[in-house]
């Protein structure tokens, strides 16, 4: 199979009055044809547009109860409240948004 990109850097040596037997050594040569299939398949797979997924109605029941809980699990300076972890105001708003 004779690839375009083959063809053009043959024509362009020879227009250069390269003989053609190097002309066409160099241009069929394993370096050539790597760049053409890369070209080539540039082009072929166009990237379909990624589908991006909202979000859904559990998701932001969470975030809404996980703002009241952090709210009562934090003090002014953004600190825990002393019996209060992460852990627990996960579960606590994991609860609250089931309800």
């Amino acid at each position: 199979m004779i690839c375009p990109t083959c063809m053009a850097v043959e024509a362009l040596l020879r227009s250069q009055r390269i003989p053609a037997a190097i002309a066409e050594d160099a241009a069929y040569s394993n370096p050539i044809k790597v760049v053409d299939r890369i070209a080539l398949g540039a082009v072929a797979k166009k990237a379909a547009p990624r589908v991006k997924r909202g979000s859904t109605a559990a998701s932001k029941k969470l975030s809404r109860s996980l703002k009241q809980v952090n709210q009562r699990a934090r003090l002014k300076s953004g600190k825990l409240r002393k019996g209060w972890t992460q852990s627990k105001i996960m579960k606590t708003a994991h609860k609250m948004a089931r309800k």
